[in-house]
């Protein structure tokens, strides 16, 4: 029964370092937005201000994040029936890691708990260091091709062709570009990394004490 319970709590403890670093990049994902408006010179891709980028940005983001806002809206982005399908399929996919992100954290919290009462914090070891190089692979496809990796990411998680959006008929497409997804996907990595690296080295100091 106590390893049924300890099993139950690592799976926790992945979902949710996994659904943190998806809310972590959801969260910071405004202020790479901001960025590659004045990098990507969108503002005149666009053709309006950065100001009013920004509120487009944040009633589509508000809208793939919080449960209650229905349908997509976007003030100056027209959206096809292709482009709001394909949205409301990147909203279920957001609020699933919400909701595991919500269910795993006292899970985790009561896991970690443990081994810090316990001084088991080695137990990290181990996982983490494979783990690691989860965004090293990840890292070594993206330098590769990112357009191929970008393709098939899509294809593995979305079952349509929703997501080829049409620039005249979803113009949102136009100031979402692939540079900004790349982006996010590195910030991810980066999170993913740094937990990874935090556990190796709680869990070697935990035994360099034992």
């Amino acid at each position: 029964m106590a390893s049924l319970k300890r099993i139950g709590q690592q799976i926790g403890l992945w979902l949710f370092i996994i659904s943190a670093t998806v809310v972590a990049v959801l969260a910071l994902s405004f202020a790479l937005f901001a960025i590659f408006i004045r990098t990507e010179n969108l503002t005149f891709i666009a053709d309006m201000s950065a100001g009013r980028l920004m509120h487009n940005y944040t009633q589509l983001m508000g809208y793939l994040t919080l449960p209650w806002v229905e349908p997509l809206k976007m003030s100056n982005f027209p959206v096809s029936a292709n482009g709001a399908h394909h949205f409301a399929d990147v909203k279920h996919l957001f609020l699933l890691a919400l909701a595991v992100f919500i269910v795993s954290a006292p899970i985790t919290w009561s896991y970690l708990r443990t081994l810090h009462a316990r001084k088991m914090w080695w137990q990290l070891v181990r996982p983490f260091q494979i783990g690691a190089f989860i965004p090293v692979i990840f890292a070594g496809a993206f330098m590769i091709n990112f357009d191929q990796f970008f393709i098939a990411f899509h294809k593995v998680l979305f079952r349509n062709s929703d997501w080829l959006f049409d620039p005249n008929t979803d113009p949102i497409i136009n100031v979402l570009p692939e540079s900004f997804f790349m982006a996010c996907f590195i910030v991810a990595l980066g999170i993913f990394e740094v937990v990874m690296i935090w556990g190796i080295v709680k869990g070697r100091r935990s035994l360099a004490k034992n």
